[in-house]
């Protein structure tokens, strides 16, 4: 009747000890039942009952004992199953710095949960537990360069351990070793004498070296030599009485230090004295220090070069070192300030055939030609021109340069302005425009202010004083420190002193430089005027003593300045050079050798700092009538970046340079139109409640009941083995 009967009970996580006892009572009770079938049908026949039961009986207990001890037995060795917790790792063994903030170290154990973990790196306890997958994350971000220890012991509800043991290396990336060279290591000279070690310092940052000398314990490097960005050295000891060394150290390094060593000897040997000039007639050549005992053959005192030792005569002589009164002048000079005078001044005048010149900026030969005609009436003179130089020249970014129609007029005899003290300060003077003409050149260019159109010094720029701001007007200066402005205005900002150069054969503008004017063994001559009538001289002038000197400006630039503020960037010292406040100096000049206010050109102060303000600062003299300022004859194209430009202003009428045609948009904003006529709304509508239907159907789809019913599954790290 239990044939076919089952043990049913709902599979629910049970202990290995009482599956086992389930299992063997379950088996207990198939067996009381079979043996007594056995017993029965055995004895049935038997004429003594009671023996038969007995036996009965005895062959159950056998069976049922033999199945308890099986069972018994059969559960130590199932309990075995239970084995020590597993630790794995791949923890590198060399790990560059900064690569690797953590180390991930993977338990499995039957039991998770009654794990003890003791860890220790580098001896200190870390506490770190596992996270739902079984890994411990260990955070080495802290750690620096060098060997780290780490050591994991993990024990099981058994007592059972695992350990783990792990060496690793943090280090810094590799970089090239600290390399020094020097010439020579043993250096031989004469007693007293000097000597000089050159060497060359090598490494990929040699902004993290250093490099000392010593001449005594080479554990100490208190002195330090100087290298250049090259890693260059140069250095040696004076007047060497004896032997020495010295040792030179360098050390070098991003992220760890390395040195190099050199040792340079110092070997003294005695001088060898006697006359070492070999001019004289007892000279020694092994001679190494001289002894006074040269002997010379006796020579009279040269006799001295005489001749013409006036530079403003005809006929001077830069080598007489004695004048013999020879000295020849021009008599038929034209008086100064007569028409004769001007004519001979101003270049490019009826009078004169005007060269053809080039604009370097264009492709072709533009054969430009500069013109000047003046007019002498009621005591001013009028001068109107073109405002072509007679020199190549370059317009830069502003090309290109075009003829002008500019006129100017100034008095014949410039009149002192009485509230302008120039020696002392420009108090009271009128001050020179910063920007647009200040001033004409004898050819009859324009000579503008200092400043450019974002308002910083346009002649410190090109100098190399400071760099312009990313979106500023561009502006650079050509040959000559003059260039193209708005509507094709050619000027000068500086120098101009080219009208009077003359290159060699073979030579064009490139070949100019400002420094052969600025050493012209004679005085300067006339480059230009300014509207208060005064003459611009050159570089040179004369000084009380008559003798030729540069002439320097006495402004310099205020601490921290650097001339991107423009004008008021520098200040006026007194007597820091030459000029005064206004550029000007009173002295002789050959035009005037009775003496005359003047001004003069400049490129250095006194100090051999920047030339500010390069022509004039302010006006000496006192300005035609209606220019009390000079802005009348101001450039009105001169402001851009100023006064009109981009993000300012349209330009003024006749400039140029005016906002592109086609759209514009302000703040960025674009509107995009509909492309065809507006979306339906019922279609929308439609659109919509036809998802909703569809997200209905195939939620249900994905949620139906034999996924709900998955709500009592219970997930392990380790499934329990089944018994078999």
């Amino acid at each position: 009747m239990f044939k076919n009967s089952y043990l049913i009970f709902r599979p629910f996580p049970l202990s290995k000890s009482l599956t086992l006892l389930i299992a063997t009572f379950y088996k207990l009770l198939l067996i009381l039942f079979n043996s007594n079938c056995v017993a029965h049908n055995f004895m049935r026949d038997s004429k003594d009952e009671n023996d038969g039961a007995a036996r009965s009986l005895f062959l159950a207990a056998l069976m049922i004992g033999s199945v308890m001890v099986g069972g018994l037995f059969y559960d130590f060795e199932s309990e075995g199953i239970n084995l020590a917790p597993i630790i794995e790792s791949e923890i590198p063994n060399d790990i560059l710095v900064g690569s690797l903030d953590t180390l991930e170290i993977s338990l499995d154990d039957e039991d998770m949960s009654s794990l003890n973990i003791e860890m220790t790196l580098n001896g200190d306890s870390v506490n770190v537990q596992p996270n739902a997958t079984g890994v411990l994350i260990v955070d080495i971000s802290q750690i620096g360069v060098g060997n780290h220890a780490l050591k994991i012991i993990v024990t099981d509800s058994l007592g059972q351990e695992s350990r783990l043991s792990s060496s690793f290396n943090i280090h810094y990336p590799y970089e090239d070793p600290t390399v020094m060279i020097v010439d020579n290591n043993e250096i031989v000279l004469v007693r007293g004498d000097s000597a000089t070690i050159n060497g060359t310092l090598i490494h990929p940052d040699l902004g993290t070296c250093d490099l000392g000398w010593s001449d005594s314990d080479v554990n100490e490097f208190s002195l330090n030599l100087p290298f250049s960005d090259q890693g260059d050295f140069s250095w040696g000891p004076s007047e060497i009485e004896s032997n020495m060394t010295i040792s030179i150290l360098a050390t070098c390094g991003t992220w760890e230090d390395s040195s190099d060593l050199e040792v340079v000897y110092f070997n003294v040997t005695e001088p060898v004295e006697g006359c070492t000039d070999s001019e004289a007639n007892n000279y020694n050549v092994n001679a190494t220090k001289d002894d006074g005992s040269c002997e010379y053959d006796e020579n009279p005192e040269p006799e001295p070069i005489t001749g013409c030792t006036n530079v403003s005569a005809n006929n001077y002589d830069e080598t007489a070192t004695e004048d013999d009164g020879s000295c020849e002048y021009d008599t038929n000079s034209p008086e100064t300030g007569s028409l004769a005078w001007w004519s001979e001044t101003l270049i490019c005048d009826e009078d004169q055939i005007a060269p053809s010149v080039d604009d370097y900026t264009t492709d072709e030969a533009d054969n430009h030609e500069c013109h000047l005609s003046f007019v002498i009436d009621d005591g001013n003179i009028t001068i109107s021109t073109n405002g072509l130089p007679n020199h190549d020249f370059e317009s830069t970014l502003g090309c290109c340069a075009s003829a002008q129609s500019d006129t100017y007029t100034i008095p014949l005899t410039p009149v002192d302005d009485s509230d302008c003290n120039p020696s002392v300060s420009s108090d009271g003077c009128v001050m020179a425009p910063i920007r647009g003409t200040i001033a004409f050149a004898v050819t009859g260019v324009a000579i503008y202010g200092p400043e450019d159109g974002p308002g910083g010094d346009a002649v410190a720029l090109e100098e190399g004083a400071y760099e312009q701001e990313e979106g500023e007007q561009q502006v650079d200066l050509g040959v000559c420190h003059g260039h193209s402005g708005p509507g094709g205005v050619y000027h000068y900002h500086a120098d101009a002193n080219c009208i009077h150069w003359h290159g060699e054969e073979g030579e064009t503008m490139y070949d100019y430089n400002l420094d052969s004017q600025r050493t012209l063994s004679t005085h300067s001559r006339i480059v230009g005027f300014a509207l208060d009538g005064y003459s611009i001289y050159g570089y040179t002038g004369w000084n009380d003593e008559g003798e030729v000197v540069e002439m320097t400006s006495s402004y310099q630039l205020k601490d921290g300045a650097d001339g991107s503020g423009g004008i008021n960037d520098y200040e006026y010292i007194q007597g820091l050079g030459t000029l005064d406040a206004c550029n000007g100096i009173f002295s002789e000049t050959p035009d005037w050798p009775e003496g005359v206010y003047h001004y003069h050109t400049t490129m250095f102060n006194g100090d051999g700092g920047i030339g500010f303000p390069y022509f004039i600062n302010c006006y000496a003299g006192e300005l035609p009538s209606g220019d009390d300022s000079g802005d009348d004859d101001e450039d009105p194209c001169a402001g851009h970046g100023e006064t009109w430009g981009p993000g300012i202003g349209p330009p003024p009428d006749g400039c140029g340079g005016g906002p592109p045609g086609g759209q514009s948009s302000e703040g960025g904003l674009i509107a995009i139109p509909w492309s065809s006529n507006p979306p339906n709304i019922g279609l929308i509508i439609i659109s919509v409640l036809m998802m909703a239907v569809i997200y209905r159907y195939s939620r249900e789809s994905a949620f139906g009941s034999s996924a709900l019913n998955q709500a009592d599954k219970v997930r392990e790290y380790h499934l329990t083995p089944k018994l078999a």
